[in-house]
């Protein structure tokens, strides 16, 4: 696993190449809403690349549900051009630590951590650089959110 600093880098291409084939059990949908300091940043969405951003309009935002499987509990999506894929972390070193959807064989698991979600990839949270740099990270070293599971 490389330190570099994710915000150098910006993603090119689409994160995840094909949609899984794996299909959940029904259970609650839910949007994840972001907040720092207590005060609410926006919504989690996904980009045309499949990569998780912050989004200021509630109908924008990505419809998820947990996935468990084998002991891991996996978030998966639930509608639109990304329904089937689950998010994930990039780990390339142009794409470290950039939140985004993998189909199944990319798929990595979450877990809350307090308030904040962590990521089983890099054992790091759920954060912004900036309001202005629109992408979503699991980054220690940049804003940490609490996040907010909020039923659809």
């Amino acid at each position: 696993m490389t330190t570099d600093d994710p915000v150098q880098n910006v993603p090119s291409g689409a994160f995840a190449e094909s949609p899984s084939a794996a299909s959940p059990d029904a259970t609650s949908t839910f949007i994840i809403a972001l907040y720092n300091n207590g005060i609410l940043q926006g919504y989690l969405g996904i980009d045309d690349g499949g990569w998780a951003v912050l989004v200021s309009d509630l109908s924008s935002a990505a419809r998820l549900i947990w996935y468990p499987y084998n002991s891991v509990n996996y978030i998966q999506v639930t509608s639109g051009n990304w329904q089937n894929y689950y998010m994930s972390v990039g780990t390339a070193p142009t794409r470290n630590g950039y939140v985004g959807f993998y189909g199944w064989w990319g798929a990595a698991g979450w877990s809350f951590d307090g308030t904040h979600l962590k990521s089983a990839v890099n054992q790091q949270h759920m954060s912004i650089y900036s309001i202005d740099n629109a992408y979503i990270y699991a980054w220690d070293a940049y804003t940490v959110l609490d996040v907010k599971l909020q039923s659809t």
